[in-house]
């Protein structure tokens, strides 16, 4: 049964390309053969302007349908809200008139869509179409069924079976469509005009059935073909020049096959030379234009598809940089570079380039068919058989490709993520003798890669297979029955050439439009992920609009839980409330995995807090504007990332011109690297402060690296400073010089360092001690250690580990220490312990 409804679905479309094309060929001849019952909206502005004269309708159509009147069935549907119920009663029983009338007179009868409706009417007009078909004419169907039209089209061909054999068959199929559905059976499908009321709630009810099921499935924001193609909207004026050029070089094409049958007819059947060589002129002309034309397409597409390239691009990776710092806690880096990179190319790609075959294999198919119409409507009528079957296979082919498209972007992106992690830690992989592993690694996510493309390949062999057998055995019925005309005198050989010409060239545009429709859907497995990404907005927002004139730099934290997006059963803070405030030193310590950068985080917005809230200067912190309060806030971190620039524009970093801000001058620059302890290094480059760093910094040495990142922090005169272990990474030389800047930098602004390492938190104004999401202690060094807790069994633990001959008495934890090197002043040394204070966990935090 579902196989079935698909069939339906397929035979709709191709009906829809029929309507078209008889409705776009206002003509020549008027139509009195050919009875034509039909749901064709486009119609139904010609009934009224011919006031419903049914029975003398003379409606001027396509040439090649020659002398027929014509009848349409207006499905209730089609009719426009407002209208009067009498009006549409009236216009109902006209049209059942003219049924009968032209069901009797015509010679062919040409049914349409409305067949499946009028069979289930409430007059129950079946016995019309059988008395109709009792005088043995012509019975062609073009139905919403692929079934229903393949009885039909035997019936008129290959006599076996009968119209009113073909008619039962409709019925049969109609029901069990409808059954499929979950529809009525027992309810006509074209419902009396009385009765249109009634059927409104049930039309209400499907309606907010579908309006429900899109709403379950809107969260997935999967890009469909309509969305890629209002991407190429702002290259609407290119698109249009190369498709009226497509257009153009369509028609050429289609002129082709024309003059090549004259041609044949005047060098055989009718010999004349003049004639002959004026044609053979006029058909080098028309191949050049087309050539001309095509050429022009090309290159238009070609351009559009570079532009939409670029464009994809900057608004994937404007979406990327907005992202909340969760996303890329659950996104690996391999995979956004993998949708950056291969997939945004692919999609513009295919977009671009597929519009081109698609628009010109469209133009291509109608002309050709108006043409292949003019010639024999037998043979047309003949050829039409296989495209709702090729159409099929197609829709069938094209899920199943974009499918194993998705997957295997997948895969790729997998791949593509491990070797990213393993060549950007190459010193890590040599140092511990991994690449053996690392290599398993890579080669076992390729088998998976490989295994999907061979799913892809076969996939495609299989359907190449079918679509190059159905147009070959096409051509030989195509042939067979044009021979047959031939010898009967009804066709002249030109005709028969060019009809098989064109039956070529019709073949060859279907076959393009199912390529392009299995590479659209392959663009729409890429970017489904590319618009995913391109749509999403960032769950944290990038602040209000605050900019106060001034900043004291008060830090207070109210009760505050808080877990990472990535780890929600986990909780890292759990009701913190703390206070620091302007221009003092606060050291956060504690085990790892306590919290201690999970607050930094908070205060730098980089997450929003589950409950609670975090205050600067007693306002919520995300009141402020977000480039504002990164100017305000400064953080310097343990690995500092330096970007494959300039010195001076890592130091200005944030600050540029394009940010819009106004940058820093280089007096600025420069007083900000003195600070930092990093003038000196810097001039001693060759190029000074326009050395590069290279990517990652890796030219420079760990505290080269972190005091231009001191540096960084200080150009934008924050007065909130944020530490986060800004010199455990460091030698004892190196951390000394950073040290003395960091101290100088302090100086009045509101502090908050991190630390593991006693001799950097023993002369902070305050000391917080954070374990399991909550503070634990507050005070001073010398307070601490006198109370006996937490802190002064941290500090016991470093100096045992460290060896350390310090000796002082503490009477509540018998602690001794000796020596007064850490003990010295604020602004002194600190580096004569270079210990670290013991963690309690080894999970980082």
């Amino acid at each position: 049964m579902r196989g079935r409804t698909s069939l339906y679905t397929v035979a709709l479309y191709a009906v829809s390309a029929v309507e078209t094309l008889i409705c776009t060929g206002l003509a020549l001849y008027p139509l009195h053969q050919l009875g034509i019952l039909g749901q064709l909206s486009h119609f139904k502005g010609l009934i009224q302007l011919y006031s419903l004269s049914l029975s003398n309708l003379d409606i001027w159509l396509l040439s090649i349908l020659k002398n027929a009147c014509i009848l349409i069935l207006i499905h209730v549907h089609g009719t426009r809200p407002g209208q009067e119920e009498e009006e549409i009663s009236a216009m109902y029983k006209k049209v059942r008139r003219g049924i009968r009338g032209t069901c009797i007179t015509a010679q062919l009868l040409l049914l349409g869509k409305a067949t499946v409706i009028a069979i289930n009417a409430p007059d129950n007009l079946v016995p019309i179409f059988m008395n109709a078909a009792s005088s043995g004419k012509p019975f062609v169907g073009l139905v919403m069924m692929f079934s229903a039209l393949f009885c039909c089209l035997l019936c008129s061909f290959l006599e076996g079976m009968t119209a009113v054999q073909s008619v039962r068959r409709m019925q049969t199929l109609s029901k069990e469509a409808r059954e499929a559905n979950n529809e009525d059976v027992t309810a006509p499908l074209l419902p009396s005009y009385d009765q249109e009321e009634k059927g409104k709630p049930h039309k209400e009810k499907a309606v907010k059935k579908g309006l429900s099921a899109s709403a379950a499935g809107g969260n997935k924001n999967n890009a469909t073909i309509s969305e890629l193609l209002l991407l190429s909207r702002p290259d609407a004026v290119f698109n249009c020049i190369a498709l009226t050029a497509g257009c153009v070089a369509a028609l050429c094409t289609a002129l082709v096959p024309y003059y090549t049958g004259l041609v044949i007819d005047f060098a055989s059947i009718e010999p004349d030379r003049s004639k002959f060589v004026s044609t053979c002129l006029i058909l080098v002309l028309v191949a050049a234009l087309g050539g001309i034309f095509t050429g022009i397409r090309g290159c238009l597409f070609s351009f559009s598809m570079n532009r939409l390239n670029v464009r994809l691009r900057k608004g994937l990776f404007h979406s990327l940089v907005q992202m909340e710092m969760a996303f890329f806690d659950t996104n690996k880096v391999g995979d956004i570079s993998s949708r950056l990179s291969s997939d945004t190319t692919a999609v513009s790609d295919q977009i671009s380039l597929n519009i081109n075959v698609m628009m010109r294999s469209i133009t291509q198919a109608l002309l050709v068919i108006v043409f292949m119409l003019a010639a024999s409507w037998r043979l047309t009528t003949i050829t039409f058989v296989l495209i709702p079957l090729v159409m099929t296979v197609s829709s069938v082919y094209g899920k199943y490709y974009q499918k194993l498209s998705k997957e295997l972007r997948t895969e790729l992106a997998e791949a593509n993520a491990v070797a990213e992690e393993v060549l950007s830690a190459m010193s890590t992989v040599k140092a511990h003798a991994a690449q053996d592993s690392s290599e398993a690694a890579y080669h076992t996510k390729l088998e998976s890669y490989s295994k999907v493309m061979i799913k892809q390949v076969l996939a495609y062999c299989l359907f190449a297979v079918i679509n190059t057998f159905l147009p070959n055995a096409l051509s030989a019925a195509v042939l067979f029955y044009g021979g047959t005309f031939v010898l009967e005198g009804k066709m002249s050989p030109g005709s028969l050439v060019s009809f098989m010409l064109y039956q070529q060239s019709l073949s060859s545009a279907f076959q393009a439009m199912a390529d392009v429709y299995s590479a659209l859907t392959a663009a729409v497995g890429a970017a489904d992920k590319v618009m995913e990404l391109i749509k999403r907005k960032p769950e944290v927002s990038q602040g209000g609009s605050l900019i106060p004139s001034s900043l004291t730099g008060r830090i207070e934290f109210q009760n505050v839980v808080f877990n990472y997006p990535s780890r929600p059963e986990a909780p890292v803070i759990q009701g913190l409330s703390l206070i620091v405030n302007p221009g003092e030193v606060v050291a956060l310590v504690g085990p790892s995995g306590g919290g201690k950068s999970s607050i930094v985080r908070l205060i730098e917005r980089f997450y929003l807090p589950t409950s609670g809230q975090v205050l600067l200067d007693e306002r919520d912190i995300g009141m402020y504007k977000n480039k504002w309060l990164r100017q305000q806030v400064a953080l310097v971190s343990q690995e500092p990332v330096l970007c494959a620039r300039s010195v001076r524009r890592n130091i200005i970093y944030g600050l540029e011109a394009e940010d819009g801000v106004e940058p820093p001058s280089n007096e600025e620059i420069e007083e900000a690297a003195r600070q930092a302890n990093a003038h000196d290094f810097i001039m001693g480059f060759p190029d000074g402060y326009e050395t590069n760093c290279w990517e990652k910094g890796t030219q420079l040495s760990g505290g080269q690296k972190q005091r231009i990142a001191i540096a960084r922090a200080l150009v934008r005169k924050p007065r909130v400073l944020l530490l986060d272990e800004a010199t455990s990474a460091l030698d004892a030389d190196s951390e000394a010089v950073v040290q003395e800047a960091l101290d100088r930098i302090m100086a009045n602004r509101t502090t908050l360092v991190i630390a593991h390492r006693l001799s950097t938190v023993q002369h902070a104004d305050k000391i917080i001690v954070i374990a399991k999401g909550v503070v634990q202690e507050v005070g001073n060094h010398e307070g601490l250690l006198a109370a006996g807790g937490m802190y002064a069994t941290l500090v016991k633990r470093q100096l045992q580990r460290s060896g350390s001959t310090m000796s002082f008495s503490n009477p509540s934890t018998g602690l001794e220490a000796s020596g007064s090197s850490i003990l010295g002043p604020r602004g002194g040394s600190r580096f004569t312990s270079q210990a670290s204070l013991l963690n309690g966990a080894e999970q980082v935090d």
